[in-house]
């Protein structure tokens, strides 16, 4: 029996077909998808981060408004991912933006028993190279310096940014979560929201100015930037933050729109020139593996890793 069912708001058309005789393997997986797929993530909570979890859900939530139906774990379908990605891409959404989508379900359909391979192999789960996300050091000198309107949102910004990028590239969750409790003998300890790794900073004379520049005595928080900490207040606080520091980029007429993604990639490209051991900045930037840290160091240019051989060439060829 073949049947088209129509999916997604866009006039997406997938052919489910069923044929059953003697000599087919009949399918009998028919739990309902979506209570299926929820049940998975939220038997992970507790055991993975925050940000795994919430991309999951924000997959689930997508591909649901996509197929806007019911299904069962049997109509999920190569055609189906592929009419979900299209769906993805005439919408807008970027490249990277849907193969990250496209790699949480993924994820969780492999967890619920389902055949990943196949049913995203016609899809692009892969990272394009996107443009820099590291300031350099002339950037961040002007960005220090410029003259904002003092107790507006805007000066805020630029200051959470540059604590940010001296507190090893704390993540801007984790900066707004801070409490005046985590700074303890000259360090600020905390655990990181996404991994729940341990960091230490040692606060130094320039943190410290900013701190005191915004000290709230009847605030429980290092910055003025959270009241009650709850999820929704927190993500209407990310939104602003990234919209301040867009606008911060436009009104200095910077090449490299700056966002609260920029910090870590600054902190990490700057310590690497430097010459600190990646497995430094691994741990400095809370990563379980090095090999994370390494995507942050992509944008070293070839100039940085030409100097580098030349060093090399010059003490070995010294030595012979």
């Amino acid at each position: 029996m073949n049947c088209t069912i129509e999916v997604g708001r866009i006039g997406a058309y997938i052919n489910i077909r069923w044929i059953k005789n003697k000599r087919d393997e009949v399918s009998t997986d028919r739990r309902p998808f979506l209570p299926t797929v929820i049940n998975e993530i939220e038997k992970r909570r507790g055991l993975t981060g925050t940000s795994t979890l919430e991309n999951e859900f924000t997959a689930v939530r997508s591909f649901a408004k996509y197929i806007s139906r019911s299904l069962v774990m049997d109509d999920l379908t190569p055609e189906l991912i592929r009419g979900y990605e299209r769906w993805l891409l005439d919408r807008g959404i970027k490249p990277n933006t849907s193969a990250c989508y496209l790699r949480s379900l993924r994820a969780v359909l492999n967890r619920c028993g389902a055949d990943g391979s196949r049913l995203f192999g016609d899809v692009r789960t892969g990272k394009e190279t996107t443009r820099k996300r590291a300031a350099d050091e002339d950037t961040l000198r002007r960005i220090k310096h410029i003259q904002l309107q003092e107790g507006h949102f805007l000066a805020l910004a630029r200051d959470a940014f540059l604590f940010s990028i001296m507190a090893m590239g704390i993540p801007f969750i984790d900066l707004a979560h801070l409490r005046k409790s985590d700074v303890k003998d000259g360090f600020i300890v905390y655990n990181r929201k996404k991994t729940g790794r341990r960091v230490t900073v040692k606060m130094e004379p320039c943190m410290q100015e900013i701190i005191d520049r915004y000290s709230n005595h009847d605030s429980p928080y290092l910055f003025p930037l959270l009241r009650t900490g709850s999820e929704k207040e927190y993500n209407a606080l990310l939104c602003r933050y990234n919209r301040a520091l867009a606008e911060l980029s436009a009104m200095m007429g910077l090449p490299l729109k700056l966002t609260s993604y920029t910090v870590r990639h600054t902190w990490a490209s700057m310590a690497y020139k430097r010459g600190v051991p990646l497995a430094v900045i691994s741990k400095a930037l809370g990563h379980s593996s090095p090999v994370t840290t390494l995507a942050y160091l992509k944008e070293i240019d070839d100039t940085a890793i030409e100097q580098a051989n030349k060093r090399l060439l010059i003490e070995f060829n010294g030595r012979t």
